[in-house]
């Protein structure tokens, strides 16, 4: 027990979640829901400060994918749904400039570090089997969201959001160790935070009806 505890991959989530929780309690205080700002930057840098990825594991990562057609397609899957979301909430939303610039960094930088660290470096250096590394990576990935983007989102501090994260953290996790590469999970990843309206909803400028 001792050892998993000072193992780096068991500590690492958690020390990140309550790193993020603490910048996005402080910063909402301050700033509101725009505290989603500070959050993603101090939540990135965690990540590469845990991750320290160079040119050639990140190559190594974003391979070309091995094995069957399936595992190049599972991740794709969550993002089918949630493309009904972004058709709805497309009637719901004010575009403007610095929310769609905002929206642009978001989603070419946050799918590419969370993969980096939930799926790509986390699921190589925990301990266990797979699916006991699969079950805590996942777990973890969607109590982050909870505790840190839920700070201020209604939307993602929703119970409606649990299962959706369930599901996305298991089959990118699956995707990944079946075809040894993030690609897809990155882009199915992407996907999702567009259609999700993910800035928008930080915000609370999109509240989806079932929320």
């Amino acid at each position: 027990m001792h050892k998993l505890i000072k193992n780096p991959a068991v500590i690492a989530p958690a020390a990140i979640i309550l790193l993020g929780f603490l910048v996005a309690l402080t910063a909402n205080t301050f700033i509101g829901a725009w505290a989603f700002i500070p959050l993603a930057l101090v939540y990135w840098l965690s990540i590469i400060c845990v991750v320290k990825p160079d040119r050639v594991s990140f190559s190594e990562l974003v391979k070309k994918p091995e094995g069957s057609i399936l595992w190049q397609l599972l991740p794709y899957f969550p993002a089918l749904f949630t493309l009904v979301a972004f058709v709805w909430g497309l009637q719901m939303i004010t575009i403007t400039p610095l929310l769609t610039a905002l929206s642009v960094v978001f989603i070419l930088v946050n799918p590419v570090m969370e993969e980096l660290f939930w799926r790509g470096w986390l699921l190589s250096h925990l301990p266990w089997k797979q699916v006991a590394n699969i079950t805590y990576s996942t777990l973890m990935f969607t109590l982050s969201h909870y505790f840190m983007w839920g700070v201020f989102s209604i939307t993602i501090r929703s119970s409606m959001m649990l299962l959706p994260l369930v599901i996305m953290g298991t089959l990118w996790s699956i995707a990944f160790l079946k075809s040894g590469s993030l690609r897809h999970c990155i882009i199915a990843h992407a996907a999702v935070d567009t259609f999700n309206l993910s800035v928008w909803v930080f915000l609370n400028f999109y509240i989806p009806p079932v929320v």
